[in-house]
C-alpha cells in the first residue's frame, strides 16, 4: 500500500509539473531535465518496475475510477446549469403568455374587477401554465398580482389599438389639402 501512495505522489508531482509548464512556458527546459532525471533509472530497474506496476494496478484502477466519476459529476453539473436556465425561461415564457391570454379573454368577455382576475387565474391554473405555477411555487396572492398587472397591460394595449384604428379611420375620412 505504501508503494501505491508513493506512485500517487509521483503522479501528482508529474501533474503539477505539467500544469506549471502550461502556466509558465519558459520553464519547459527545466521540466524536460527533471523528467529525464526521474526517468533514467526506469530502464535499469525494469523488473522492479513491472513488480511495482503489478502491485499498484488495483489502486490505479480505483484512482482512474475516481477521476472518471469526478468528470461525470462535473459534466452533469454543467449540463444542469445550462439546461436548467433554459427550462426556467420556458416556464417563465409560458406563464407570461398564459397570463396575457387570460387577460385578453377577460377583456373580450368585457369583464372587469374580480371577475376578470378570476378568469385569468382560472386560465393560468387550469389550461395555460399549470406546470409553471407549480415550478415557481406561486401562491394565490402572487398570481393575483401578476394577473392584475397583465390585465392592466392588456387593457392599455387594447385602448392603444382602438386609438390607432380611430386615427386611421379619421385619416381615411378627412380629405387632405396640400
Amino acid at each position: 500500500m505504501t508503494l501505491f501512495f508513493l506512485l500517487a505522489l509521483v503522479a501528482l508531482a508529474a501533474i503539477a509539473l505539467f500544469l506549471w509548464t502550461i502556466r509558465e512556458p519558459r520553464v519547459w527546459p527545466l521540466a524536460l531535465v527533471m523528467v529525464t532525471v526521474v526517468a533514467m533509472p526506469l530502464k535499469a530497474s525494469a523488473a522492479t518496475l513491472d513488480t511495482f506496476l503489478t502491485a499498484a494496478a488495483p489502486g490505479l484502477l480505483d484512482l482512474i475510477g475516481l477521476v472518471i466519476a469526478a468528470i461525470i459529476a462535473w459534466g452533469t453539473k454543467k449540463a444542469r446549469e445550462k439546461w436548467g436556465i433554459e427550462i426556467e425561461a420556458r416556464y417563465r415564457e409560458a406563464l407570461q403568455s398564459a397570463l396575457m391570454t387570460g387577460a385578453r379573454l377577460a377583456l373580450a368577455r368585457q369583464l372587469t374587477g374580480s371577475a376578470a382576475i378570476q378568469i385569468i387565474l382560472d386560465h393560468v391554473r387550469d389550461v395555460g401554465a399549470p406546470d409553471a405555477v407549480r415550478h415557481f411555487d406561486l401562491d394565490a396572492g402572487a398570481l393575483t398580482n401578476l394577473a392584475e398587472a397583465k390585465l392592466e397591460q392588456a387593457a392599455t394595449e387594447k385602448v392603444k389599438g382602438n386609438i390607432d384604428e380611430l386615427l386611421k379611420a379619421i385619416d381615411r375620412r378627412v380629405p387632405r389639402y396640400g
